[in-house]
């Protein structure tokens, strides 16, 4: 009986031998995201939120601008009455095609971004933080590049 439950245990621990295939294997998993984590992308715009009064902060979206060749999207700070107070400009676009493109703007009148080959409708959700520690989603919008 001995040498049975030692022949069994053995044949337990080896690693080189193929898995019974009727046994699922912990590594088939590895690496995989749960489709629950992912974001979705969405071409529909959601609510934003309106800054605190005297915080104030506006943004020129211009599709098609400086190249019409490239299909440019331009997105730029245009300052407001809260430029002052802001620490971070959080931009996210996401294209027609679904490709997704995340960037940041300095709190400095006239930082721009440009993303090129954005034909078509894109989403541009701009997110802004104060030096009050308030974060609003201040433009969430459809903007065309022809």
């Amino acid at each position: 009986m001995l040498l049975l439950a030692f022949s069994l245990s053995a044949a337990c621990t080896g690693t080189d031998g193929d898995a019974d295939p009727t046994t699922p294997r912990a590594t088939t998993t590895i690496g995989e995201t749960p489709a629950a984590t992912a974001t979705p992308v969405s071409l529909t715009p959601g609510p934003t939120q309106t800054a605190p009064p005297g915080k104030e902060v506006d943004f020129q979206l211009t599709g098609g601008y400086p190249s019409r060749v490239t299909n440019d999207l331009y997105i730029a700070f245009s300052g407001g009455k809260g430029q002052d107070f802001v620490t971070k400009i959080d931009v996210r676009v996401t294209k027609s095609t679904g490709e997704v493109i995340t960037d940041t703007l300095q709190p400095i009148r006239g930082d721009d971004i440009i993303i090129q080959n954005a034909k078509g409708e894109n989403r541009v959700e701009i997110t802004v933080s104060f030096v009050t520690g308030g974060t609003f989603k201040v433009k969430d919008q459809i903007v065309e590049v022809p």
